[in-house]
């Protein structure tokens, strides 16, 4: 089988797709695939990743390619694919851009089908649809680009009462989060009025519409969802034990005092529980294929689901293949799965 493993893009998390690419190209199969790596770079221009297959190894967040040759014609070129596995996170990737261009070349593609990923991909509308589906999740209010030009040039927006409304539904600490983006990039937990601001204005500098969520005592815990043959999967639990103040970036990627405990250490019940709301989540958003669900467990056994992700990390250090090689399934299978699937849509 001919297949594309299509990675980097000009999101802020380019360096990570870089690293997950590198780590999935290491695991498929060399004998089941032809394989060709296709960079984009953070203009979304189309590459050829001329390296040695055989001796490609994995690549670490913020390393930088070579060997790269232009390709001029991109989807001609991707249509000599039996399929390509998508693992461009965050913006045009993530967001279900990409998908769309793929469907409407009829190009096979591994990853969710567009409008599931555009819905899932922004944050406050994931929420929504989840809280009125009596899916739990923290407490939050949205905030946009309008609000902040009301703040900026003083037109007809109170500060003060805007304040005022955030204490009467949630209580700091909160996180103030961009609706659209990943890796917990600009992400800014906030203890007290006077740093809400400059959160606010920080994570609008990446995307137009902003989360200011409350903070959830309790354990960080996520499960990988898995379809196979029309069927639902979902993993064991994993718990994520962060080496800072929260699961930021720069926890996640270079402090060493990170860890994961897989399967993680809570009750059967509360994994079955969260297991239960991940299927039921994964369903009501129309997912297909794969994601990570994440959630808190709070100390009086309450589940909370935090968010969701459509192209989970698939570095060495990412959970989502750890879950399934706790649950039975290699890496290299898992990658079988999710070809095999992608090619039935």
């Amino acid at each position: 089988m001919r297949l594309a493993v299509l990675f980097g893009g000009s999101s802020n998390e380019h360096d990570v797709s870089i690293a997950s690419a590198t780590s999935v190209i290491m695991n498929l199969d060399k004998e089941k695939y032809d394989i060709t790596p296709v960079y984009l770079d953070r203009e979304n221009r189309f590459y050829i990743w001329g390296e040695n297959i055989e001796s490609i190894q994995l690549l670490n967040v913020g390393d930088e390619l070579t060997h790269l040759k232009k390709i001029d014609d991109p989807i001609s070129f991707l249509k000599t694919f039996n399929c390509v596995f998508m693992m461009v996170h965050g913006k045009n990737g993530e967001d279900g851009i990409l998908a769309s261009i793929f469907d409407f070349f009829g190009i096979p593609y591994v990853g969710n089908k567009p409008v599931a990923s555009m819905i899932t991909m922004d944050k406050i509308y994931t929420k929504d649809i989840l809280e009125r589906n009596n899916i739990s999740t923290a407490k939050y209010i949205s905030f946009t680009k309008y609000h902040d030009e009301y703040i900026m040039k003083g037109i007809s927006f109170s500060w003060p009462l805007f304040l005022e409304n955030i204490k009467k539904k949630i209580h700091y600490p909160v996180f103030v989060k961009p609706a659209n983006s990943g890796s917990s990039i600009g992400v800014i937990k906030v203890k007290q009025d006077a740093f809400l601001e400059q959160a606010l204005i920080e994570a609008l500098k990446i995307d137009e519409r902003v989360l200011i969520e409350e903070a959830i005592l309790g354990r960080e815990l996520e499960c990988a969802i898995l379809e196979n043959n029309g069927e639902v999967l979902a993993s064991r639990v994993g718990e994520v034990l962060a080496g800072d103040e929260f699961y930021s970036f720069d926890a996640k990627y270079h402090n060493q005092e990170s860890k994961t405990v897989i399967p993680a250490d809570i009750s059967l019940e509360d994994e079955e529980k969260i297991r239960k709301v991940a299927m039921q989540a994964f369903k009501i958003l129309n997912l297909h294929g794969l994601s990570r669900v994440d959630f808190f467990l709070t100390p009086d056994h309450q589940v909370i689901l935090n968010e969701i992700n459509t192209i989970p990390g698939f570095t060495t250090i990412s959970m989502y293949p750890k879950l399934w090689e706790a649950s039975g399934i290699s890496y290299s299978e898992l990658l079988d799965i999710l070809i095999v699937e992608s090619i039935k849509k």
